[in-house]
């Protein structure tokens, strides 16, 4: 009987201590497979931070279209407002931005025929409008012809809270039009010598821009056809940013016609969306 009662109690203990293991095994899964609150989760950023379109005031409505179409690329769904100021600083806009437009498009228009320090300070009031009108901090400023000295001036001149993230320089006469003071297709900065008073004046100024500002640069090339710019010149901005942006990229195009061939170019919409996202 001795015996027998030991091996009840052998038996029934094992199985206690089976019946224990299987219990605390399934008490573990239940913890390993049961859903964790959630703190923290990662999105796409919804802050609105608009393109700013500063383009060659010589520009008819159908190029400005066709540049514009072209930018605006996978992100046509965006709405494109325009924003004007006149030479005593009225300032008005055109059109209205929706609650979802977080990467909208602003055209800018400023008056013709005024100094580069007069258009400097006005942009400046135009941004600081349109930062109020439609609620953003941040911006990228996408610049075409002499729309590019003029936002060259810009960043030379205004402050850090006001410099764009991003600046998209195209086809940008940084030293004029003059196959005298440039070759006509060389990609190297201009010699010292050969500068005009305008990218002199630039340079001279260069240290002035914000070091954060991510700079591109975009030139057109014509294979077998007059260019009326000379691709030295509209590659002369190298002089002024690459030695004081921590972020410089530049970029050639080329096409079958002439300079304004860009205007049209499928590649350029896909060359700036790409450098600013």
């Amino acid at each position: 009987m001795k015996a027998t009662t030991k091996q009840v109690l052998i038996g029934a203990t094992w199985l206690v201590v089976l019946l224990a293991m299987i219990g605390g095994t399934m008490l573990w899964q239940q913890q390993v497979h049961k859903s964790k609150p959630v703190t923290t989760i990662t999105v796409t950023s919804t802050e609105r931070i608009p393109m700013v379109l500063l383009l060659d005031d010589h520009l008819t409505h159908n190029q400005i279209q066709q540049l514009t179409a072209h930018i605006q690329n996978s992100s046509a769904t965006q709405t494109l407002v325009t924003a004007k100021i006149t030479a005593t600083g009225t300032v008005t806009f055109k059109g209205q931005l929706l609650n979802s437009d977080n990467r909208p498009y602003i055209q800018v228009q400023l008056p013709k025929n005024l100094d580069s320090n007069r258009q400097t300070h006005l942009l400046k009031q135009l941004l600081t409008a349109a930062r109020q009108q439609f609620k953003f901090r941040r911006f990228n400023l996408v610049s075409y012809g002499r729309g590019g000295l003029t936002a060259t001036n810009y960043v030379e001149h205004t402050t850090t809270s006001l410099s764009p993230q991003h600046l998209v320089l195209m086809t940008t006469p940084f030293n004029g039009t003059s196959r005298q003071s440039n070759n006509r297709r060389q990609t190297t900065p201009v010699a010292a010598k050969s500068q005009t008073a305008t990218l002199a004046k630039l340079i001279a100024h260069r240290h002035t821009i914000d070091s954060k500002v991510q700079v591109l640069i975009v030139a057109g090339k014509a294979i077998k056809a007059d260019q009326p710019l000379p691709l030295q010149s509209a590659l002369a901005g190298q002089s002024i940013f690459k030695p004081v942006v921590k972020v410089y990229q530049q970029k050639v195009l080329r096409s079958w016609r002439t300079q304004s061939g860009l205007l049209n170019n499928h590649q350029i919409g896909n060359t700036i969306q790409t450098f600013i996202n």
